[in-house]
């Protein structure tokens, strides 16, 4: 039912504050614990990668305090130093979770969970219950951001000017920090507030031009969880905001550049229509919107045994969002270049790269079999793919029809189309269930199959689970497990 109330922040904020685990349905738990596993996967993998070094370089700048555990170092840090330092690490990779406008929050909503409960010593049933809070406030706010585009009588005609990818993540955590904080409405209420003028500048339009992509990405994942935490701590001893920071013409939304919004999409259905429902896993470490070219690359290749030196060309039919430069970058020559160049990802799964942190080195920059595949893939503008903007249902992205082509030398022609990507969980085909989940963690964790299986039993039984210790305790021998 269509939310006719004008105050749209109380409405959020009553959701974050009252929100009780025994009235969420069964399938949206599920989901809930799919998200804690996929991020604590996407959390360790990272401390493989060059970003881990920067992380707890700044973990460390926060503070010593012995509190909350950081991913791959043995000593606890500050509330503020986990939640940072785990957030960049669990994003950094664009290995986590998408929701279907292209924003990422699920890493801020679990890591702000996981420090806050274990500095409260919270149980797993209580941890469980935050993640779903804040997993629900950021796919709210995602909803009413609607995808990085402007549409028009169903097809897409441009780029916004400015767009956020931060207010989404901001929400997650302050939404996870509500919960673990015992905050009531009007408490909440002054959470929101704060962590809507604390949300970070709307650069996603930046990110969208630049072809040599940095480090600090569409967002700071890391920074937008720790500003909803910080939030919620200023709120609790007394510090105010902005209290109907989410109403009016000057709404968090409207600042983020959206022109206009269906509160709808914000407050409606709370009890009935639940953002886990619509989460989207992803198999590679790539920008999701290029997993339905992979996706159909992998159909399209399925049994055949392709020989990548026999390849001749590659060809990627996408939308016209996928063919701008840095899509099309054969020479990726940063980190997170290399996360949304589509000839790369194509060049890494045919060459059988495992996904993970050895997909990203730069030491695939110098691999002459790497730049070889790069520069036989063409990335083009296919008619049916840009009717992707007919199937977007309050304000996310269904289907995403693509295709790939793979010419061998010998004149063999492999072909497939797709219109969902694998961990998509709107078909049978796609849908990531609890074994997909739990096979991705043990693949890109690189933790001992004992380990992994601690952590998993852990979360899939989190609801009777009387202290987070063991699982933060991975954590923090992460590197000691590989």
């Amino acid at each position: 039912m269509t939310h006719t109330s004008t105050d749209l922040t109380g409405a959020l904020a009553r959701f974050a504050s009252t929100l009780n685990l025994a009235d969420v349905p069964a399938v949206v738990k599920a989901d809930a614990r799919r998200l804690l596993l996929d991020a604590i996967g996407c959390i360790i993998a990272a401390t493989q990668t060059r970003m881990a070094p920067i992380a707890y370089g700044l973990a460390e700048f926060m503070g010593e305090s012995k509190v909350a555990s950081v991913a791959g170092r043995k000593e606890r840090a500050s509330i503020a130093a986990a939640v940072y330092a785990n957030g960049r690490l669990g994003n950094c990779m664009d290995l986590d979770e998408t929701f279907p406008v292209g924003h990422h929050f699920g890493v801020p909503a679990v890591v702000a969970a996981l420090a806050l409960a274990e500095a409260h010593k919270a149980t797993g049933s209580q941890l469980l219950q935050a993640v779903i809070a804040g997993y629900e406030l950021g796919g709210r706010v995602a909803s009413a951001s609607g995808p990085p585009m402007i549409l028009k009588d169903g097809y897409l005609t441009g780029f916004p000017v400015l767009y956020s990818c931060s207010a989404s993540a901001v929400f997650a955590a302050a939404g996870s920090a509500i919960q673990l904080e015992s905050q009531d409405e009007r408490l909440a209420r002054q959470t929101l507030g704060i962590a809507g003028s604390n949300t970070p500048v709307p650069v996603a339009s930046k990110w969208a031009e630049s072809t040599h992509l940095p480090d600090c990405k569409y967002a700071d994942a890391g920074w937008s969880a720790l500003a909803g935490v910080f939030a919620a701590r200023s709120a609790a001893i007394g510090a105010t905001g902005f209290s109907t920071i989410l109403d009016g013409d000057y709404g968090l939304i409207r600042m983020c550049g959206i022109d206009a919004f269906e509160p709808d999409t914000l407050v409606g259905g709370f009890g009935s229509r639940w953002m886990l429902a619509d989460i989207t896993y992803k198999p590679w470490p790539t920008c999701r919107w290029t997993h339905q070219p992979l996706t159909a690359l992998v159909k399209a290749t399925a049994g055949a045994n392709v020989d990548p030196q026999q390849i001749e060309r590659v060809f990627i039919g996408t939308n016209l969002l996928l063919c701008t430069p840095r899509f099309c970058n054969p020479k990726p020559r940063t980190f997170s270049s290399r996360q949304f160049s589509i000839p790369h990802a194509v060049a890494m799964a045919l060459l059988g790269i495992p996904a993970g942190a050895l997909w990203l080195d730069e030491a695939q920059d110098h691999d002459p079999m790497v730049t070889a595949l790069r520069e036989k893939v063409t990335v083009e503008q296919w008619d049916r793919a840009n009717t992707f903007a007919c199937h977007i249902v309050r304000g996310q992205v269904r289907n995403m029809p693509a295709r790939a082509t793979v010419l061998m030398r010998d004149g063999a022609r492999l072909e497939a189309e797709t219109e969902f990507a694998l961990g998509d969980p709107w078909t049978s085909d796609t849908a990531y269930g609890d074994e997909d989940v739990i096979e991705k963690f043990r693949r890109v964790s690189g933790l001992s199959t004992a380990r992994a299986t601690e952590v998993i039993e852990f979360v899939m039984n989190v609801e009777a689970r009387t202290s987070v210790e063991p699982i933060v305790s991975v954590l923090r021998n992460a590197n000691q497990n590989h």
